[in-house]
């Protein structure tokens, strides 16, 4: 009897050191990451309007300028007597343009050719002077108008008038040399021109001389 109890306390002894010995080693209380913050890191709040940082528009977009006029020749406003100085699309392109008349009515020089009923002529004078660097070769009475004072406009028409020569239909002039002559206008009997306006290049130029007229 008694073995028997002693062999029974040697089988509950072997059975709690075989118990002890299945763990894995490893104590969870001491895993250095078991207990540790998981949530993600704080994210940097959105910065103010207008606070924008790198790389970011954050209202710090900028104009990039406001383009400058171009449509108008160098010397400001003017009347009769006044000069421009304009430049044409070509390099070297640049004429000093003088409005040294105007006429209103302009009469013609020719029996058979008159207004057509209900028109008047009027005409300009313009003296071209070249201040470039390069030949100038345009036609000038292409680039030339008036406009009254309900804004319509107007552009040359046939015709020669008695207070001066007109342009040829091709006018070539050298470095340093100018010409002179006159472009007439077909307008309607109660129209009251107000500006005469000018563009090199038969009209097609960057920049456009005007004269306003007395009333």
């Amino acid at each position: 009897m008694r073995r028997q109890l002693l062999t029974a306390a040697a089988v509950i002894v072997l059975a709690a050191t075989a118990t002890a010995c299945n763990g894995d080693g490893t104590d969870p209380a001491a895993d250095p990451g078991a207990s540790a913050d998981k949530s993600p890191a704080p994210q940097q709040s959105d910065p103010a309007p207008g606070q924008g940082g790198a790389g970011q528009g954050g209202g710090q977009d900028k104009d990039k300028g406001q383009g400058q006029d171009k449509g108008r020749g160098q010397g400001g406003a003017q009347t009769v007597g006044g000069k421009l100085t304009l430049k044409g699309k070509k390099p070297g392109e640049q004429l000093d343009v003088t409005l040294k008349g105007f006429a209103d009515p302009a009469h013609s020089d020719n029996k058979y050719m008159k207004p057509a009923a209900g028109k008047r002529w009027v005409a300009a004078q313009f003296e071209l002077v070249n201040t470039g660097t390069a030949a100038y070769s345009d036609s000038p009475s292409s680039g030339a108008k008036v406009v009254d004072g309900q804004g319509q406009s107007f552009t040359q028409t046939m015709g020669s008038v008695t207070e001066g020569p007109k342009f040829p239909v091709t006018v070539n002039i050298a470095q340093g040399a100018k010409s002179l002559g006159w472009v007439v206008f077909s307008v309607p009997e109660n129209s009251k021109p107000e500006k005469v306006q000018f563009t090199l290049d038969g009209g097609f130029g960057n920049e456009t001389g005007e004269w306003t007229l007395k009333k």
